[in-house]
């Protein structure tokens, strides 16, 4: 009897769903089955990349950052009662999806409650330890604690990172504390395809990507940064639900597959884009040269900026 397996991303931007596309790619070439549950926003982000996979609509985080990097302790704080009733209702509705599918196995990419008791339940993270603004890193411990208990809840931790530090992730994914549960299994990347290494096209390309407001914000900084550079540019806006492309004075992409993305970043001298992790999982297997430019107030991307 084959593996029947649910997999679910978080939906804090795209790239908790982008990286679990090499662990979907890997059950499917054993032959389980795989279905997807995620957040409407990233249903044709799935059906682009696996259009023949049963997709769910699971409950939503529908996470919208603060406009003022100076707002995210206060809003994070604000969050937690709203996060708590999701893993509740996520927890429930994965509960009740079994009763009806009869899973053997659910993965969940950073989804806090996304776990049965009545099956193998694995969760994947590289944030076992939290990174807290600069004042409040004699902190860190306390969220260290918070994310371990929450994990709990979970048969098996994966790490996508190396186990020696600082692998890509630095402290993040290398806690102060041990555990068996705990298993580096290497970054992950959905642009590991074999292909030919196309010549340089583009002088700078703009990947834009994350929550709201500020996925706009950038992308307008990139507009503007970009129109001031002589150069062959190019923005990629990480908007896969839209159809309507803006008049700009060089090439301008809603969204593209895993081939296609791939292509554009080793055609280009230059990636100008957020410090998301799994970004930098990307950029590290294509050795690409970036500018990173971190969300305002979001402490991770800082930190791996500053790694990096």
């Amino acid at each position: 009897m084959s593996e029947k397996i649910i997999i679910s991303p978080l939906d804090w931007g795209l790239g908790h769903a982008t990286r679990c596309c090499p662990i979907i790619r890997s059950y499917l070439e054993k032959g389980a089955e795989v279905e997807i549950a995620s957040a409407m926003s990233h249903k044709n982000f799935f059906a682009q990349e696996f259009p023949n996979l049963v997709w769910h609509e699971a409950p939503a985080y529908d996470i919208k950052y603060p406009k003022y990097g100076w707002q995210m302790p206060f809003w994070i704080f604000n969050q937690i009662p709203r996060i708590k009733k999701i893993m509740k209702e996520e927890n429930k509705w994965l509960t009740s999806m079994h009763e009806k599918q009869k899973y053997t196995l659910a993965i969940s990419d950073n989804r806090f409650g996304f776990y049965c008791e009545k099956i193998k339940s694995v969760y994947i993270t590289h944030q076992l330890r939290i990174a807290f603004p600069k004042p409040f890193t004699i902190f860190e411990k306390i969220g260290e604690n918070w994310h371990k208990n929450i994990m709990k809840n979970f048969d098996e931790i994966l790490v996508p990172d190396y186990e020696e530090f600082p692998g890509l992730a630095g402290k993040l994914s290398h806690p102060s504390y041990k555990s068996e549960k705990i298993k580096y299994i290497g970054p992950l990347s959905r642009l590991d395809l074999k292909a030919p290494t196309p010549n340089k096209k583009y002088d700078i390309l703009a990947l834009i990507s994350g929550p709201e407001p500020h996925r706009s914000a950038f992308e307008k900084y990139a507009i503007e940064f970009l129109s001031e550079k002589p150069g062959n540019h190019c923005i990629v806006r990480g908007l896969p639900n839209e159809i309507e492309i803006p008049n700009l004075p060089f090439p301008v992409f809603n969204h593209l597959g895993a081939a296609d993305l791939r292509e554009i970043i080793l055609a280009s001298h230059t990636v100008l884009c957020r410090s998301g992790y799994s970004t930098i999982m990307d950029l590290a297997l294509l050795k690409a040269k970036a500018i990173f430019v971190p969300t305002p107030g979001q402490t991770e991307q800082e930190y791996l900026a500053s790694l990096h």
